[in-house]
């Protein structure tokens, strides 16, 4: 049990001793078995110098950082000119920018520390106080056990002093638990080591791990998830000597960075070299231009133009700045049709398979005027929707299936598709997770989180409470969480819209604070695909 947990029940047992005679000696033993339960562990004093040591390490990258910057941009020889000068500047800059999201890294990382460091050294001092006052509940009754009327005086006493334990013990938990979860979502962004223990150099990986979407910030927006860096690096060591070369051919031969990131990203979700050759040869003669592989090549599932974190407004994905179309949908809505388990999934999924998205983009016809359209996009997103719906419910095991049946899809359904679409590209296997109560659902945060410090989306499924208590349908709809931002979740909702919610939200039932699913109050995650 945790420290917690112990103390309640020794609180338990303080405040119903038993009967009149025995409530002495009971209270004694209750008062010994919460003095039992050791203190919040760990030294605050060490937790600040590892600060102190990060803070400094900190100071140093930014001075790194700055200079490589100016040398990238004004320093670099005058003999170095063309291509050579541009891609020694692309190096330089992408080491410029390792060492910046570092700093930032470090810097995050001193400031959680030192807030742990605070918190213990509170919870520690709160907790000694509680220990305090137990042991002179303990010594006033020392001598008088079978005093009864003293013994019923000294409930009171014993309870708060063990309420103010356990208020301690919450505390450092609390903020343990959010310094480790910071400290592994920061660890997760040392991204270029990941790439560079392949096949591929040391710097062009550098290059490949930095390279960012349109208007992505210093550290964010990635093309290339975590994940991916491991999932390519994994499939170029097993691949043969042909298609290896092949692939470092494509890769050697891309117009830019981002044009590279993207065949890498497309190898990372499971396509063959054969296929990724076939997607190069679509994608190269706009490779040179970073919006249109950004427009064609995933969802726009980021939290806005503007690219604010943790926003708490619903906000509308759009293809090509199109954002409702003529039939009134958003144009990644599932529209009036109960797809809600497949279109979550697979708008998730397209996050990851730049082939795929390529496919419902443009046809594959990129030099085709017009065939990237929105309303053609919408045309080929429904029917990949509605494919999928159908595969899931034949997975569920029914024998009627949409158009016939618009029933939704269950468990088995969910999971089948999480691994088709999500698992191919993930590399994981993904399990139906039941969320009955806040303690599974605070459990399953630790599992998301460490999932989208992976870059693995986690489906999650949930319901009305209140029309579901009122006897009504409860409105249950599958939605997806896609990305965090320390212990905010980004939900999509398949209805078309992104929304950031809290852990807390989350684990309580709140989901909807921020309007992800508007008038229908759908607030309550009960169950969720997680990976294995």
């Amino acid at each position: 049990m945790s420290k917690v947990a112990d103390l309640q029940k020794a609180q338990q047992a303080i405040t119903h001793p038993g009967s009149d005679f025995f409530v002495g000696p009971a209270l004694l033993s209750a008062i010994g078995k919460a003095l039992a339960v050791a203190g919040p562990a760990g030294n605050p004093g060490v937790i600040r110098e590892r600060a102190k040591a990060y803070a400094e390490t900190a100071k140093a990258y930014a001075k790194a950082s700055t200079d490589l910057g100016e040398a990238a941009d004004s320093r670099l020889p005058n003999a170095w000119t063309g291509s050579v000068a541009e891609n020694a500047a692309q190096s330089i800059r992408a080491l410029a920018n390792e060492l910046a999201v570092s700093q930032k890294s470090l810097e995050q990382a001193a400031t959680e520390l030192n807030a742990w460091a605070d918190n213990l050294e509170g919870a520690q001092s709160t907790d000694a106080q509680g220990v305090t006052a137990l042991e002179n509940v303990q010594k006033s009754l020392a001598h008088d056990a079978f005093d009864v009327g003293k013994a019923i005086a000294a409930i009171e006493p014993a309870n708060t002093a063990v309420g103010t334990r356990i208020s301690a013990a919450q505390r450092a938990d609390s903020s343990g638990t959010r310094a480790a979860s910071m400290l592994n979502q920061l660890a997760a962004k040392a991204r270029t080591e990941r790439a560079g223990q392949g096949p591929i150099d040391p710097l062009a990986a550098l290059v490949l791990a930095n390279e960012k979407g349109p208007g992505g910030g210093a550290d964010g927006d990635y093309i290339l998830t975590d994940g991916q860096l491991d999932r390519a690096k994994q499939f170029m060591s097993v691949m043969n000597g042909t298609d290896q070369l092949a692939f470092q051919k494509l890769l050697s031969g891309a117009k830019s960075p981002e044009e590279a990131a993207y065949l890498w990203k497309a190898l990372a979700a499971g396509h063959s070299v054969a296929d990724v050759q076939q997607f190069a040869a679509l994608i190269h003669p706009h490779g040179d231009d970073p919006r249109w592989l950004s427009e064609h090549l995933v969802p726009a599932l980021s939290t806005d133009p503007l690219q604010e974190e943790s926003t708490t407004h619903p906000i509308q994905l759009n293809y090509k700045g199109a954002q409702i179309l003529d039939d009134g949908y958003d144009v990644y809505s599932q529209r009036k049709v109960g797809d809600c388990v497949a279109a979550s999934t697979v708008v998730a999924s397209l996050k990851l398979d730049p082939v795929t998205m390529l496919q419902l983009t443009t046809g594959n016809m990129t030099d085709v005027p017009g065939a990237d359209s929105p309303e053609y996009f919408k045309q080929r997103l429904q029917q990949l929707f509605i494919g999928q719906y159908q595969q899931g419910q034949l997975a569920d095991g029914s024998q009627k299936i949409y158009p016939e049946k618009d029933g939704g899809i269950g468990q088995k359904g969910g999971t089948f598709l999480a691994n088709q679409n999500l698992g191919k590209a993930t590399g994981s296997t993904y399990e139906y997770v039941n969320l009955d109560t806040d303690d599974d659902r605070r459990a399953a945060v630790t599992r998301i989180e460490k999932a989208l410090d992976e870059g693995k989306p986690v489906p999650f499924c949930a319901f009305d409470e209140a029309s579901k208590a009122a006897g009504q349908d409860g409105g249950y709809h599958q939605m997806v969480i896609v990305a965090r931002d320390g212990d905010r979740l980004q939900v999509y909702n398949p209805w078309g819209q992104s929304v950031w919610v809290t852990e807390d939200q989350f684990i309580h039932n709140r989901i909807n604070t921020g309007g992800l699913t508007g008038t229908a109050n759908i607030n309550r995650p009960y169950a969720a695909e997680l990976p294995k």
